[in-house]
């Protein structure tokens, strides 16, 4: 006799739920950020077209490998796939990529910083990684009007990840949405993530990833 399995609507309900959190928490932290940074260099753009309309055409073919590569984001969300730039260059070039569109287009220092030898990591634990920087930078770059900023990553069984910056502002986003993504993102690894004054200024996000 065949036996039939029953899934509860409730249970039913939770999943399709939390898919749908899943899915809204990656636009925001993937595609979101490749947005703002192609925003920033339309503006730049804008302010070259008649100051040096070369400078303007060079921008403008770096922004569009820029909205190629967010299409591809977004086609690998679809498929449920790692962002292709992490599964093309790994945690630190994809983040070294992104800083330096960053740092192509705005008066911000940006510095990636690699204190120790970061091993093979599992996707999830990468994925993670890229996302929470990548939405810590958009904050300092839109809200925390700062001139230096400093990514640094280290491993010691843990894989830690810090953004220090020595602007204002970006501490009291503590309660929105990014930043509880950031946390969430963390959380559902068994790590955590925090914002606080930097020591010397500034704001500091401080994760820290348990890696299987």
């Amino acid at each position: 006799m065949r036996r039939q399995f029953i899934v509860p609507a409730e249970s039913c309900a939770r999943s399709a739920a939390e898919a749908r959190r899943t899915v809204l928490r990656d636009l925001h932290d993937g595609v979101g950020p490749s947005l703002a940074a192609v925003a920033l260099g339309l503006r730049s753009v804008r302010q070259l077209l008649t100051s040096d309309p070369a400078g303007a055409a060079r921008l403008l073919a770096l922004l569009e490998d820029e909205m190629h590569s967010a299409i591809d984001d977004i086609k690998s969300l679809v498929a449920n796939e790692s962002p292709a730039t992490v599964t093309r260059l790994g945690l630190v070039g994809a983040l070294e990529l992104f800083v330096a569109a960053l740092r192509s287009r705005l008066h911000v220092a940006i510095d990636v910083v690699v204190l120790t030898e970061i091993p093979p990591l599992p996707d999830a634990v990468s994925v993670a990684a890229y996302r929470i920087v990548r939405e810590a930078l958009t904050n300092v770059v839109t809200h925390a009007d700062a001139r230096t900023c400093e990514v640094r990553l280290w491993f010691d069984g843990e894989l830690h990840v810090e953004v220090l910056d020595d602007g204002v502002g970006a501490a009291e986003l503590s309660n929105g949405v990014g930043l509880a993504s950031m946390r969430q993102r963390a959380s559902d690894l068994g790590g955590n993530c925090r914002v606080e004054p930097g020591a010397d200024g500034g704001t500091r996000l401080a994760a820290a990833l348990p890696v299987p």
